[in-house]
């Protein structure tokens, strides 16, 4: 036995002692058997003491080896730990990259975009002398008397001028589309909807045919077809200026 070679491995290091010591035991039990022909020497008490020696080596080094192999095993449990939280984040900074990506693009679209309002910008001249050509048009004469108000749940006033301004007075205004309705009645007044009874005029009512009229007469048509014409050209704004 060269107990000079060093092993090359841990289990080496086991194995080789308990391989020396099983030889030693088959010696020494050899030597001990009934001589049937010339015994072995025993070997020496030194041998075991020395194999014994190296075999608990063998196991001290064997346990230092565990602590660390447990030590390494911990260690690859942290570092795996921190790489799924390493991936995590980068996931994270993706989902936050996309997200300030589309920020950018919206910014650099409102800049576009106000960079464009800017450079369309009408100047504050253009507006004034603008807004002056309309006031001509859109609002009464300075010496203009307008008409009180109409006071509240009365008839409407009539207007006093006896032409019809370019511009809307505030009768008008105040009417509006609700003026060709009729006034309210009192309070728990029912009618059907549309116009209020008091609304339709005698000469409305006369133009109209009665129970078993012919509803296709000429000359009722023609005067349907002309109130809807006057109705139809309140709305529209006549003015070429604007």
């Amino acid at each position: 036995m060269n107990n000079n070679e060093q092993p090359s491995s841990m289990s080496e290091q086991l194995l080789r002692p308990l391989d020396d010591l099983q030889t030693l035991a088959h010696t020494l039990f050899a030597s001990l058997a009934p001589p049937q022909t010339k015994p072995p020497l025993p070997p020496s008490p030194a041998a075991f003491v020395d194999c014994n020696e190296r075999l608990a080596r063998a196991v001290s080094v064997a346990y230092a080896h565990q602590v660390k192999q447990r030590q390494i095993d911990a260690l690859m449990a942290e570092i795996l730990a921190l790489d799924a939280q390493w991936r995590e984040v980068c996931f994270t900074l993706e989902d936050d990259k996309r997200a300030l990506e589309g920020i950018l693009r919206e910014g650099d679209q409102r800049l576009t975009a106000i960079e464009q309002a800017h450079k369309g910008a009408i100047p504050y001249p253009e507006l004034l002398a603008y807004a002056q050509h309309l006031s001509t048009f859109s609002s009464a004469p300075p010496n203009f008397d307008e008409p009180p108000p109409p006071a509240p749940g009365g008839p409407p006033p009539k207007p006093v001028q006896v032409f019809n301004p370019p511009f809307p007075n505030e009768v008008k205004m105040r009417l509006g589309r609700l003026g060709l309705e009729g006034s309210l009645g009192p309070l728990g007044e029912t009618h059907s909807v549309g116009r209020p009874p008091d609304a339709r005029t005698p000469a409305q009512d006369a133009g109209r045919p009665g129970p078993g009229g012919n509803p296709y007469r000429q000359d009722l048509r023609h005067t349907e077809r002309t109130q809807i014409s006057l109705d139809f050209l309140d709305d529209l704004d006549l003015n070429p200026d604007l």
